[in-house]
């Protein structure tokens, strides 16, 4: 056989065993993907920490990095509890307290006069609401008690992801730097534009974990302060909820404070509650997510606001809550190579044209 034939033949044969590994490889990881892709994220997002606590270390490696997963994963498991024994036996007080109240005065007493006022001029007549209320009971008692059997798999279900979470950010951060060397060599692209790559989802990941904890931090604060200044019942409670909304930009946060603004109305405190509500919408949801999410992101994610709005709520849109950090992912390592295509690859020569991606600031730097 012609050592050309020859040749084609050995990368044709390398090409189907590269595609079927490949393909055998993301049926492998597709179950765990997620636990995976967290991992990842806090890899990331400790990094800087670990390089320094790894100049102490340096003879023991997975001390640090044992260390940082350890103490990650304690967080997290003090924030369940918090979130499953604190906020979760309020809502259930909150829930037998609304209860009780149903069964005495009905669903015009539950909600107050103010509410059934301003339900009745917009058409909705006190039987339709003691009916629609009855539904609403009676559909939320059969889901509970077929939820229970859901309820025990998703504990399991959370318990592996974090066990899997806590290995693979474990083994990350060991192996981190290393990794990053052998990726920037794999992949069949001049070292240096891979590099460039790999630089943007690493800024884009912890622009965005820096983000979202300080917008959560600033949206939970808000809200108490709100909620406390408006005489809303266990504030903290309330506030922590809200903080934890905020995961969700925009919408999120709404799904508590609408509520407790419109109970606080239905209570009769007409005017504490319209408090609540816009308090709520400029202070809450304006601030943190059209002026603070922004400035904390864009730079470090190189694009300008409108692209940061469609990364982070259609990232949301197409992935439920890890695309809060999959979407800006996904639109930088796009933009990323639009750039490198710009300044290697375009047939005209590099682009004279400002980048229209680019933040205001980067803009300016240019």
């Amino acid at each position: 056989m012609p050592v050309g034939e020859r040749t084609r033949l050995q990368r044709s044969t390398f090409l189907v065993l590269f595609a079927i590994a490949a393909y055998l490889f993301s049926r492998t990881i597709e179950p765990i993907w997620i636990p995976v892709f967290l991992g990842m994220v806090i890899a990331v997002g400790v990094y800087p920490l670990h390089e320094r606590l790894l100049k102490r270390f340096k003879k023991h490696p997975g001390i640090p990095a044992g260390l940082l997963t350890a103490a990650v994963m304690l967080l997290l498991f003090a924030f369940l509890a918090f979130l499953v024994l604190i906020v979760g036996h309020r809502l259930l007080e909150v829930a037998q307290q609304a209860a009780d109240r149903y069964k005495d005065k009905g669903a015009t007493g539950m909600l107050g006069p103010e509410v059934t006022k301003l339900l009745s001029r917009v058409g909705v007549r006190p039987d339709n609401i003691e009916q629609r209320f009855g539904e609403v009971v009676k559909d939320t008692a059969g889901t509970l008690g077929k939820g229970a059997g859901a309820v025990l798999a998703g504990t399991l279900s959370m318990i592996f992801i974090l066990i899997f979470t806590a290995l693979t950010s474990y083994y990350l951060l060991i192996e981190g730097r290393e990794g990053t060397s052998w990726l920037v060599e794999t992949i069949p692209l001049p070292d240096g534009q891979v590099r460039a790559i790999v630089n943007d989802v690493r800024d884009v990941t912890r622009a965005m974990l820096m983000g979202t904890g300080v917008t959560a931090a600033y949206q939970g604060v808000m809200a108490f302060i709100g909620y406390w200044i408006f005489g809303v019942d266990s504030p903290i409670v309330w506030a922590s909820l809200t903080g934890i909304a905020s995961i969700f930009p925009g919408v999120g946060t709404a799904l508590v404070w609408i509520p407790v603004g419109i109970i606080t109305i239905a209570q009769g405190h007409t005017g504490k509650g319209v408090g609540v509500l816009l308090w709520g919408a400029f202070l809450i949801v304006f601030v943190a997510d059209y002026v603070l999410r922004p400035k904390l992101v864009g730079n470090k994610m190189k694009m300008n606001d409108l692209l940061v709005f469609i990364a982070i709520f259609g990232g949301i849109e197409a992935f439920g809550v890890l695309g809060l950090v999959l979407g800006p992912i996904a639109v930088a390592v796009l933009l990323s190579l639009i750039r490198i295509y710009q300044q290697e690859y375009r047939p005209e020569g590099p682009a004279r044209t400002p980048d229209p991606t680019a933040p205001e600031e980067l803009k300016k730097q240019a």
